[in-house]
């Protein structure tokens, strides 16, 4: 049997602004609300279903979403980012802010949603079957 994802839920502080933020980012359709979800669709039909009122707030882990874009995109969502003013990084560990990584020959950057509970993710390239030491550089702007 053919396995295919075809929605997942990520605990968050506001559904709706979350959901609200990352679609904005994505330049990607209105989130809809159904039922006590908010959810966000993908290019490749996975929903991104954001719950707010699951788990109690102080007991959400920081989830993370990842996207793989093409170069066009990649410049799209970094105009965003710049845009609104919104800090970003080039690594999970979010060590230093106002950096993108071209880590396999590729551009990766790491940001928080609003409420500081999802970590997304832009590469351009997908990761390969190593790790590759971060080599990162500050964005021209």
């Amino acid at each position: 049997m053919a396995n295919e994802l075809n929605h997942i839920i990520v605990h968050c502080k506001d559904r709706r602004r979350t959901a609200a933020f990352l679609a904005d980012l994505m330049g990607a359709t209105a989130p809809v609300d159904w039922g006590r979800f908010t959810q966000v669709a993908t290019s490749n039909n996975v929903g991104i279903d954001f719950a707010d009122d699951i788990v109690p707030a102080d007991a959400i882990n920081l989830s993370h979403l990842a996207f793989l874009v093409t170069e066009a995109e990649f410049d799209a969502v970094f105009d965003r980012l710049q845009r609104d003013g919104l800090p970003y990084w080039p690594d999970p560990a979010m060590s230093r802010q106002g950096e993108i990584n071209h880590d396999y020959d590729g551009r990766g950057v790491y940001v928080l949603d609003p409420g500081a509970t999802v970590s997304i993710e832009f590469i351009t390239t997908p990761y390969g079957e190593t790790p590759v030491p971060r080599t990162t550089i500050a964005p021209t702007a």
